[in-house]
């Protein structure tokens, strides 16, 4: 189902060097098409202190670009979308930043994970029509990472986010502006160390097209039709880039770069060409294509496909390939599923849960027992780790915690607010992890004993009571399930206002 035609939507891509927004208005049939946009460099990777912190004029340089933003945003009465990527998930104090966002623009910060960023990527270059049948390269060199994808028209086939970006490798190799031989072959052997750690996964896709994005590839591909002497400036080949390399240096060193670079890009491509030929070289790549869309044209794509709120994206699907990767039981994970859904259309409505929250509770369902991995004692605890720490593609940070917490807080000690866990999520999202995590606990203490037969309650509200009533066999042949979940309910008790009592029909 897509969105209304004319609706405005804003996507804002928080970038290591710059921040850029366009704004869509959707058209029919899912088409859309950019009506206005806006950039700022906040150059966020040079206001970084040694404990990998954002300083305090960073961040303020944050705010004041998303609240011109803000502004552009509503007068289009458009929908805004940020997205924050590299500098913003690397650093100790993103979830204070994003607070202060919300706190004094209204605007929630979505910080996404490597491989998420990936995708959103990939989606861009799908909103462009270029991905076809046959599996795609995609190049996306950032400020602070690169991305590396392949897909074709099914979806997303594999995708790796390195912390190579071309702001971070001009600070770590450049920022003296000492362009010199070991320099350079420093930075080749740092680039071509960081892509061969992962070039493996990436050779038996049969790849018939490959494609670079991003404002760096854009203009490396511009400086060497330039240099070079072709008209063609949509394709760009490993063996220009090499041999220009030395006219590119010459040039960022006299500053003769062309006038239409923009001064905060200049320094930065030597460094962004030098991951580039890696990258291709890694890949076996002789040439690409320049793609004009990238992540910001993917928040758009994805927000019209996924026709709801950008961050109720498809979850399911990273959490069953994670299910399949350890070998959860299935069995179980469908009986804890299937109560799990009727708990929640019970209690939905009441405590004001959204769709969002249902797959996130579907989610948790599906790794419940995910630490089993680790041990069998404490797997509430172990499952919560490797959530936690895990590349869930099509889950953004906010998502992948909430997701760990339902998990940590299924078993054993029930949660509050004031647990580390907790205390750095916005207050409707500790509302809605505390009743997930408390649905999980009944729907797991109902089916404890895996007897491939799920606890299927008739749920009515009494005048003092919850009552929850089992099928009579089902009820008296799982008495361990049924004094389990008596010691498991206090904490969604608490929640809907009135004791839960179990009992089989009549």
């Amino acid at each position: 189902m897509n969105l209304p035609v004319g609706q405005h939507i804003a996507a804002v891509d928080m970038g290591t060097n710059s921040f850029h927004m366009i704004i869509a208005q959707t058209e029919p049939h899912g088409a859309f098409r950019i009506v206005d946009r806006m950039k700022h460099w906040v150059r966020l990777g040079d206001g970084v202190d040694k404990r990998g912190r954002l300083n305090p004029a960073s961040i303020d340089r944050m705010v004041d670009s998303l609240k011109f933003f803000k502004q552009l945003a509503e007068s289009y009465d458009a929908e805004m979308h940020c997205i924050a990527t590299s500098a913003m998930r690397d650093a100790p104090n993103r979830n204070a930043i994003a607070k202060r966002i919300r706190h004094e623009l209204g605007l929630v910060v979505e910080i996404v994970g490597g491989e998420e960023e990936a995708r959103l990527v990939y989606q861009g270059v799908c909103a462009e029509g270029y991905i076809r049948e046959e599996p795609a390269y995609i190049i996306d060199i950032g400020g602070g990472s690169t991305e590396v994808i392949v897909g074709d028209k099914t979806g997303l086939l594999a995708a790796e986010s390195l912390n190579m970006g071309a702001r971070r490798y001009s600070r770590q190799f450049f920022a003296a502006g000492n362009y010199t031989s070991r320099q350079i072959n420093m930075c080749h052997h740092a680039a071509a160390s960081k892509i061969q750690s992962v070039a493996n996964a990436y050779t038996p896709f049969d790849v018939h097209a490959v494609y670079g994005t991003s404002g760096t590839i854009r203009t490396l591909a511009d400086i060497t039709a330039q240099f070079c002497n072709h008209d063609d400036n949509t394709h760009l080949t490993r063996k220009d880039l090499k041999q220009t390399q030395t006219k590119l240096i010459d040039a960022v060193k006299a500053d003769q770069l062309p006038d239409n670079i923009e001064a905060e890009r200049k320094n930065t491509l030597v460094a962004g060409s030098i991951i580039l030929q890696e990258v291709m070289r890694a890949l076996g790549v002789k040439s690409l294509r320049v793609c004009p869309s990238a992540l910001r044209e993917g928040i758009i794509f994805d927000r019209i496909n996924t026709a709801g709120r950008l961050p109720a994206r498809p979850i399911k699907a990273a959490t069953q390939a994670m299910a399949k990767r350890f070998n959860l039981d299935c069995s179980q994970i469908k009986c804890v599923t299937q109560t799990s859904e009727i708990i929640f259309e019970a209690y939905a409505k009441l405590l004001s849960l959204n769709h969002e929250a249902y797959r996130l509770l579907i989610a948790a369902c599906q790794l419940h027992e995910v630490g089993l991995a680790m041990n069998h004692k404490k797997i509430h605890l172990h499952g919560s780790y490797i959530i936690a720490h895990s590349n869930l593609t099509g889950v953004t940070q906010r998502q992948q915690q909430m997701l760990a917490t339902i998990v940590r807080f299924h078993r054993k000690a029930s949660p509050n607010k004031s647990h580390a866990m907790l205390k750095n999520m916005r207050s409707q999202d500790i509302k809605t992890t505390i009743a997930l995590a408390a649905m999980l606990r009944l729907a797991a203490a109902l089916n404890r004993t895996k007897s491939g037969e799920a606890a299927n309650p008739d749920i009515t509200e009494k005048k003092k009571t919850w009552q929850w009533s089992f099928d009579k066999t089902w009820f008296e042949s799982h008495d361990v399930c049924i004094w389990n979940a008596d010691q498991e309910k206090r904490p969604l008790s608490k929640l809907v206002g009135k004791p839960i009592q179990f009992q089989h029909k009549a």
